[in-house]
């Protein structure tokens, strides 16, 4: 687990796996005439396959690999980015904005798929809401994973009125192993929105200063 701390002015960044031959002496069964060079005629008259070797049935190769494919290719893999909120127990809403996700895999940028531009963290606490999909492809061993929040969202306590929640914030940015998203395939931010709340003077406003960790 990475966590994280973010303030109003910077990005957090998390510091965030043989065969022998026949004797050419032996007498041929039955009195037979020997072939020439002492090489036993093989039974029904067939002629012998050059070098000794038996044939494949079928000519086929003996261990082909099923529908031609090598069984050792490594092939591009896909994981979630899932946002998830602790410490809300007050809260009958939290809706927090996701501007946009951005992948680098050796300082080269990724297509990341966001699903929503906001996600719900009160409706069912226990939920880790999909944020994004992403896929990483073959022979990467980190990827630096950076989630833009720049928007307004807005929260609700105990059933009140909805107020405007300003999560206009540096992002949050962590760096995750592969052999980590592959534990279950997603990388978690936890916020924990009792830290990441701070008033703003002379407003009902609260600004996001997003808190938390990172969780595999």
């Amino acid at each position: 687990m990475k966590k994280f701390l973010l303030s109003a002015l910077g990005a957090s960044v998390l510091a965030l796996s043989a065969c022998s031959g026949a004797d050419d002496s032996t007498p041929v069964p039955g009195g037979e005439t020997p072939v020439p060079g002492g090489e036993t005629p093989i039974p029904g008259g067939e002629n012998p396959i050059p070098g000794g070797e038996n044939p494949i049935p079928g000519g086929e190769n003996p261990n082909p690999v099923p529908g031609g494919e090598d069984p050792g290719t490594p092939s591009a893999q896909t994981f979630e980015l899932r946002i998830k909120g602790e410490g809300i127990a007050d809260y009958t809403s939290l809706k927090v904005p996701i501007s946009a996700v951005s992948i680098l895999a050796d300082g080269k940028p990724l297509a990341a798929n966001v699903l929503t531009n906001m996600v719900e963290l009160a409706g069912t606490p226990e939920h880790s809401p999909l944020a994004a999909r992403f896929t990483v492809p073959p022979g990467t061993d980190k990827v630096k994973v950076t989630v833009h929040f720049n928007a307004m969202g807005n929260f609700a306590k105990n059933g009140a009125r909805a107020t405007e929640l300003d999560a206009r914030v540096a992002p949050v940015t962590f760096e995750a192993r592969v052999s980590d998203l592959r534990i279950r395939g997603r990388a978690v931010v936890v916020l924990d929105m009792a830290r990441s709340m701070v008033p703003m003077k002379a407003s009902s406003t609260m600004l996001m200063l997003p808190n938390g960790a990172v969780k595999f």
